[in-house]
């Protein structure tokens, strides 16, 4: 399973879906982590540690998405980023569902699985 990981677009966002040690335990269980260049930065953790834990790290967002069957994030996504995922992916963040309605639709439109972590 390809399990992406991009890195937060909101600034002040330091919050980061998994630290390197959990994305070893990923790997360790057989799955292909990526993520975004930097995505850790803003919790202190560096690419290279990343690299380290077994994950690569790609310098373009939208090819890290389109390649995805699992995204991992904290907010939301941008609607635009919908279309780089493929369908039957799994979206994992907060979503807002009760007030995206706009956003949920074109998940589903898309064949994506989204899950809500409120």
């Amino acid at each position: 399973m390809n399990i992406a990981i991009p890195k937060e677009y909101k600034d002040g966002e330091s919050r980061v879906p998994m630290i390197p040690a959990n994305v070893k335990k990923l790997v360790d269980r057989g799955g292909q982590v990526a993520i975004e260049t930097g995505m850790g930065e803003s919790a202190g953790f560096s690419d290279d540690e990343y690299r380290s834990a077994g994950s690569t790290v790609a310098p373009n967002r939208k090819d890290l998405l389109l390649l995805a069957d699992m995204v991992l994030r904290i907010r939301k996504p941008p609607i635009e980023e919908i279309g780089w995922l493929k369908e039957g992916c799994i979206h994992i963040s907060y979503l807002d569902p009760f007030n995206e309605g706009e956003l949920l639709s074109k998940l589903v439109s898309r064949g994506v699985s989204a899950l809500s972590m409120e």
